[in-house]
């Protein structure tokens, strides 16, 4: 693994730390039924932004 490689996963895992407790609490609060439509429209929007990454993008 490069070290750029290294640097990007330490990233996205302090954006996780930062990110989680309040989706967790917001998912405490709403119930199972918005968490699985949030996991859902979310899914749908990563895949869109990677499909659009590699058709548009650097792939």
């Amino acid at each position: 693994m490069a070290e750029g490689q290294i640097l990007q996963l330490v990233a996205l895992l302090m954006v996780l730390f930062l990110v989680l407790p309040g989706f967790l609490y917001y998912t405490r609060r709403a119930g199972k039924a918005a968490l699985l439509r949030n996991i859902a429209i979310w899914l749908a929007v990563a895949l869109v932004i990677a499909f659009l990454y590699k058709t548009f993008g650097g792939g």
